[in-house]
């Protein structure tokens, strides 16, 4: 007879990872969470998280680990021009990965699960009615394996789930008195021919900035980067040591999320929204359906991870690709799309709300197609 590690093993104690372990951990299911370097370890990260991450954690309160609450958004178009609204109370806060992470995964270890850090994964396999995590330190056999590894996702790779599509992001940590010059917005810009976006996010004591684009290369990075904090005059404060890049896998229609007794969740399955670059609340989102996918497995459902696979098609995916419409016209038409759009007090309003979580893509469409883009615009 096969002994068990563990009913599940969580490769990666990210959001997604951690939620998985704490609810599966809460339920009364042996839990262990894998993660492959020391916490608390920093991530590159614009760190915002939503008003509906906080209600997908609820109830745990997450208020120790906020850095800032923000309370106004400017928008800056290709010509200069800017656009503020003032966002409703506690739409959007900022966090340091190094303390929200690390916070995710104690409520997990306090709910049941056990915590190994240091430790790589290097294999996994199916192994009977199980799975086999070979990692640099031992061997580990469960019933089930939820990947949750991040962007990297070992776990992806070696099951053959890895995302194929691909953006990038850039994250720059500003010195302190960045922030004594700063008027406690959130910046977004939207420039020609980037096919994204560049950032600045108050941080607690600092500022973070950075940008998002879908493009394969970004020829002079560095003077983009530059450029945008200049016309802050926050160019001083750049510290090009402090500079960030990694990437952002996004899922297609012909994305797997499960094989054999394995379910990748969170960046190892590719959730992250493609208009903002926002991975957090997708990976708390996927995390919780991973844990419950996982306890119907467990308790004898056998097409339940086939199940999860088409949850998340139908729950993720289907507002990913609305959010890919979105990313389209601002990113090909960002000056007709601030010059006659965002410019709006009525849309920009709107828009902050999706970007809070407060109304989705899906929605925003349908309230378009329902009511007519004139109407849209003066509602």
């Amino acid at each position: 007879m096969t002994r068990y590690d563990a009913d599940v093993v969580v490769v990666g104690s990210g959001p997604a990872g951690a939620t998985a372990a704490r609810l599966l951990a809460g339920w009364g299911i042996s839990v262990l969470l894998i993660e492959k370097l020391r916490l608390p370890r920093y991530k590159p990260c614009g760190g915002a998280i939503t008003k509906r991450t906080i209600q997908l954690l609820a109830p745990l309160d997450i208020s120790p680990v906020v850095e800032t609450w923000v309370h106004k958004l400017t928008v800056q178009s290709p010509d200069g021009d800017s656009f503020t609204v003032d966002l409703p109370d506690q739409l959007i806060a900022t966090v340091m990965r190094d303390k929200f992470d690390t916070y995710l995964a104690d409520a997990a270890i306090v709910a049941g699960a056990k915590l190994k850090t240091q430790e790589q994964v290097l294999r996994c396999e199916q192994i009977n009615e199980g799975m086999e995590i070979v990692t640099t330190k031992q061997t580990y056999r469960s019933l089930l394996l939820i990947g949750a590894d991040g962007a990297n996702s070992v776990v992806a790779q070696q099951l053959g789930l890895k995302p194929k599509r691909r953006a990038f992001s850039l994250v720059a940590e500003l010195a302190t008195e960045a922030k004594e010059r700063w008027d406690g917005n959130i910046h977004l810009y939207f420039p020609i021919a980037f096919n994204g976006y560049a950032w600045c996010f108050p941080k607690g004591k600092h500022l973070s900035a950075g940008l998002y684009t879908h493009l394969r290369f970004v020829p002079g990075w560095r003077d983009w980067l530059y450029r945008y904090l200049a016309s802050f005059e926050l160019h001083d404060c750049l510290d090009w040591r402090k500079v960030k890049g990694h990437i952002i896998p996004i899922a297609d229609k012909n994305s797997s999320f499960h094989r054999g007794n394995a379910i990748v969740a969170g960046d190892a399955a590719g959730v992250a929204d493609p208009f903002t670059g926002e991975g957090i609340s997708w990976a708390i989102y996927t995390g919780r359906m991973a844990a419950a996918f996982a306890r119907a497995f467990l308790e004898g459902e056998r097409d339940a991870l086939v199940d999860y696979t088409r949850a998340v098609h139908e729950e993720v995916l289907g507002e990913m690709k609305a959010a890919h419409w979105f990313a389209r016209i601002l990113f090909t038409f960002p000056q007709f799309c601030c010059q006659h759009f965002l410019c709006r007090e009525p849309v920009l309003r709107n828009f902050a709300r999706l970007l809070g979580g407060e109304v989705s893509y899906r929605q925003l469409w349908q309230k378009a197609l329902r009511k007519g883009l004139l109407l849209f615009m003066n509602s």
